[in-house]
């Protein structure tokens, strides 16, 4: 899969599916520092993912600052050549100042198993 860089920062893109739908974001900011995988509130409430009373509510800290977000499970984050089925999620409204769907952070990488070739710009598997 290809990095493109847009604002010095590496973008990929996904798919997500929940209750199956799908929604393909193109803005995905590829995050080793982010713990956490996000997801841009406002975009995947197309495809039915919206706050529900079981949902854990939870804030998260970064650059940005402090902000609020709860967990879902998706059915699956299609990411190049690599799927990860029933991952735990946090959406949040993600206002950071710059156009993005979302984050892909170190959780996802290390369930995923890749490797990021900064010499290339991909982002391939270990095997």
């Amino acid at each position: 899969m290809n990095i493109n860089v847009e604002h010095g920062l590496p973008f990929v893109s996904v798919t997500v599916i929940y209750n199956g739908n799908e929604l393909f974001l193109s803005k995905v900011l590829l995050d080793t520092g982010s713990a956490g995988t996000l997801f841009n509130a406002d975009l995947v409430r197309d495809i039915g993912v919206i706050p529900e009373g079981n949902d854990a509510v939870d804030s998260i800290r970064g650059v940005g600052g402090i902000e609020y977000v709860y967990t879902k499970s998706l059915d699956a984050i299609h990411f190049g050549n690599f799927s990860i089925e029933l991952f735990p999620v946090q959406i949040g409204s993600m206002d950071y100042g710059i156009d993005i769907d979302g984050i892909i952070g170190f959780d996802f990488m290390e369930a995923a198993g890749i490797v990021i070739d900064t010499k290339l710009m991909i982002v391939k598997s270990n095997d």
